[in-house]
C-alpha cells in the first residue's frame, strides 16, 4: 500500500500501556535495536522519543519502503530482551501481566499493531516532530521541564546540536 512512500510517523506501544521500557531500563536496547533495523532496511531516523511505555518515530526510507519488516524485526528482538530483563529483575507481577498462554511460555511485550501515518509535507513533518519533542512534558508524564532535557529524544539534536544516543538525520536532508 505504501511501497513508494518514504517518510512515516510511527507509534508503537507496550502491551496494555505498561511502563515496560522504564521498568527494564531498556532505553539503550531500544536505541541499539533502532540502529540495527535502520541499517538493515536503509532507513534514517529523523526524530524520536522513547517514553516509559511507548515510542514515537519519524522514519525515512532511503530506498524501498519496508516499514512492516522494520517494525516486525524491531519488536521481535526487543520483546525477547525486555522479557529476559523482566525475568532478571524478578518482576513476577509484570511478567504475569504480559503472559498470554496457560503454559507460561508466551509473553506479549508490545501491542500487536503499530500506528503509522504517511508524512505528506514538510509542515506535517515539523508538526509531528514538535509533538514528539513535547511528549515528555505532557502533564501525565511531566518527565522534564524542557524538551532538550529529555535524554531519550531527538530534541537536543534539533534544539542545540547535541548528538543523542541514537543517530538522527536532520529532516532538512530530505525536505
Amino acid at each position: 500500500m505504501y511501497l513508494h512512500k518514504k517518510c512515516f510517523f510511527v507509534t508503537t506501544t507496550c502491551n496494555g500501556w505498561k511502563p515496560l521500557i522504564r521498568q527494564t531500563d531498556s532505553y539503550d536496547l531500544i536505541n541499539s535495536s533502532l540502529t540495527f533495523v535502520g541499517e538493515k532496511y536503509n532507513c534514517d531516523v529523523l526524530g524520536y522519543v522513547i517514553m516509559p511505555n511507548h515510542l514515537h518515530l519519524l522514519l525515512y526510507f532511503k530506498g524501498e519502503n519496508h516499514l512492516s519488516g522494520y517494525m516486525r524485526d524491531f519488536k521481535k528482538f526487543t520483546s525477547v530482551k525486555i522479557r529476559q530483563e523482566l525475568e532478571n529483575r524478578n518482576l513476577i507481577y509484570t511478567l504475569d501481566s504480559i503472559r498470554t498462554d496457560s503454559r507460561n511460555r508466551i509473553f506479549k511485550v508490545w501491542e500487536e499493531r503499530f500506528d503509522d501515518q504517511y508524512i505528506r509535507s514538510k509542515a506535517m513533518l515539523k508538526h509531528k516532530l514538535d509533538y514528539i519533542h513535547e511528549n515528555p512534558l505532557q502533564s501525565h508524564w511531566n518527565l522534564v521541564e524542557y524538551p532538550d532535557d529529555y535524554a531519550y529524544s531527538s530534541a537536543s539534536f534539533y534544539g542545540n546540536g547535541l548528538c543523542p544516543d541514537l543517530r538522527v538525520v536532520h529532516y532538512k536532508e530530505y525536505y
